[in-house]
């Protein structure tokens, strides 16, 4: 099969990831010890918010507390939110994203941007940059705290794109990114301009590990000429810089 739909991260692989997550954790922790929640949960800041509510949901339904759960589980998407807007202000297109995003346009690829960012942040920031109409479809987090690399997130997002898996390629800066393209078994491709070292992306077993989006049309052109190559991992020395 060749590659059909490219699914491409946006914090970290299209623009700078300027989300404070420690500060987002934090708060959201803070959040948990007013509600009185226990420290067996174990949550430090290096926990996800999205880590959080899954242990915090478990804990609240075991004792049958469905409607405070609710309530805490609104206002940690609440803090999610406000970071994510604040980070969305200020955040910039990594370089050569617009020329690249155009040169896939060009090569007939349907192109979904696939974030686990919420509506606003999404939406504000392909706005502001200006991308947007490069996106068949835009992916966001919506209303679940379940994203990628969950399955529901990952899944949900072939359907919405009505892809097929082994047509499909899979672009983010983070494992998260990888391991979702793989639960579909997809061509993972790491890029690393933002949360993954190189080590982190290569021991998830991306497919490929470039320096930068800029790298990814020629990989791509290479695919549509001799099929994917899986497992080998390519590591180009870009020109490109990221800021």
């Amino acid at each position: 099969m060749t590659p059909k739909a490219v699914f491409l991260d946006l914090d970290g692989t299209l623009v700078e990831f300027r989300i404070d997550y420690v500060g987002a954790r934090s708060e959201a922790l803070r959040l948990l010890e007013r509600y009185g929640l226990p420290e067996s949960l174990g949550l430090t800041v290096k926990d996800s918010i999205f880590h959080m509510d899954r242990e915090v949901k478990r804990y609240m339904l075991e004792r049958g507390e469905s409607r405070l759960y609710g309530e805490i589980r609104s206002r940690l998407e609440a803090i999610l939110d406000r970071y994510e807007l604040r980070a969305a202000e200020v955040t910039r297109l990594l370089p050569n994203v617009r020329e690249t995003l155009r040169e896939l346009k060009g090569m007939g690829l349907r192109l979904i941007l696939f974030t686990a960012d919420g509506d606003k942040a999404m939406n504000a920031i392909v706005d502001r940059t200006g991308i947007r109409d490069f996106f068949d479809l835009l992916i966001s987090r919506g209303s679940s705290m379940e994203v990628k690399p969950h399955p529901r997130h990952v899944y949900e997002a072939v359907a919405l794109a009505g892809s097929k898996p082994e047509e499909s390629i899979l672009v983010g800066d983070s494992v998260a990114d990888i391991i979702s393209g793989r639960i579909i078994n997809a061509i993972t491709v790491g890029v690393l301009t933002g949360l993954g070292s190189r080590e982190q992306l290569v021991e998830a077993e991306a497919d490929y590990v470039i320096e930068s989006v800029a790298d990814l049309p020629p990989i791509i052109k290479r695919m549509l000429v001799e099929g994917p190559n899986r497992f080998k991992i390519t590591q180009p020395k870009s020109s490109h810089t990221s800021s």
